[in-house]
């Protein structure tokens, strides 16, 4: 348990929040007005101690290491390295630690934190240290968290998109116009559930009708959690339910499976047989035994694909009309939350 009080960063003009000085007394809890979008700049000055050992800087959903947290930014100094982490449902993930440690006893530093679409792009002292992907959705952070062997002396958001998060209006259930759909914003579209409701914890393997039938405008909304060691799992868009039913679209994330390692691979299957792979990406947006949020979106030309609310690519359709689709079928090492249609 933690014993402070937290409090809101105060605001110097628009979309700007600081705290200062001695308003800054460790462990210290910030919440943070509106969140953080993308654009978002967080700059935390100070100085470390000069037994520093280590100390934490996290983007939480909640006022400390207690809740979700979507950014953990941990320099060991002992250990000679900086870990990058993030924690949901009370489980670590990964450790990240490359780059070695920037950071000195006794000295003055500056952490600034780029809000992007893919992660965290993270500066020390006016050097590029390191990228973060997105683990968690980035709405999920409303509190800044910082604790460890130093003094800190400045911290700020500023930017983003928007101050504060926009309202939308009440949106029937029956009825989402497509005009509504952002890829960059699927959160909002989460929050209305479609025709025949949502499925929850299906097992797997998991073959279901889509409902409705698939056509432009249509969204498939698939939560899960894979298990904590991965081979690989799977999402088809098939036109029929066997198993030897043609693909419109195989998207296979690929942790540990043959020479591939974090690859997502997408291609279709007809007649029996699949097409060629599309592999390119930016980023493996799984981890093991964490939750990810993936909706597909129809349109007109391709499937375009979000994950964990970021876009991540699109897959142009090769099996006409996109109505032949008409099951989604989920194999592999994960387990499924619920599953939507919009």
């Amino acid at each position: 348990m933690y014993a402070f009080l937290s409090s809101a960063l105060q605001q110097k003009g628009p979309g700007v929040y600081e705290a200062m000085g001695n308003n800054i007394i460790l462990p210290y809890t910030g919440l943070i007005p509106g969140g953080i979008q993308v654009g978002t700049d967080v700059v935390i000055s100070g100085r470390t101690h000069p037994n520093f050992d280590r100390f934490s800087i996290n983007l939480c959903s909640g006022p400390n290491l207690d809740h979700d947290c979507a950014l953990h930014f941990n320099p060991r100094f002992n250990n000679g390295k900086v870990v990058r982490n993030h924690k949901q449902f009370g489980n670590w993930g990964t450790e990240e630690t490359s780059g070695g440690m920037p950071f000195r006893r006794g000295h003055t530093f500056e952490v600034h934190l780029k809000v992007e679409h893919h992660g965290y792009k993270v500066t020390v002292n006016h050097h590029h240290f390191c990228d973060f992907h997105h683990r968690l959705p980035k709405e999920t952070v409303q509190y800044i968290f910082i604790d460890g062997d130093v003094t800190i002396t400045f911290i700020q958001f500023r930017g983003g998109h928007s101050s504060v998060r926009p309202s939308y209006p009440p949106v029937p259930s029956h009825y989402i116009s497509f005009k509504f759909f952002n890829i960059y914003n699927c959160l909002f579209i989460s929050q209305y559930p479609g025709p025949g409701g949502p499925i929850f914890n299906p097992p797997v393997p998991f073959t279901t009708p889509i409902s409705g039938g698939l056509y432009p405008g249509k969204i498939i909304y698939i939560t899960g959690v894979p298990f904590p060691n991965p081979t690989r799992f799977n999402v088809n868009l098939a036109c029929g339910p066997y198993e030897g039913s043609d693909l419109a679209l195989h998207f296979d994330a690929r942790f540990v499976f043959g020479s591939d390692r974090n690859q997502v691979v997408r291609t279709h299957k007809q007649n029996g047989t699949f097409g060629h792979e599309e592999r390119h990406q930016n980023y493996f947006p799984f981890y093991a035994n964490t939750n990810f949020e993936l909706m597909i979106l129809v349109e007109p030309g391709c499937f375009k694909i979000a994950v964990n609310n970021q876009h991540y690519t699109e897959f142009s359709h090769r099996i006409h009309p996109v109505q032949r689709v008409d099951h989604l079928m989920v194999n592999g090492d994960v387990r499924l939350t619920q599953v939507r249609f919009h």
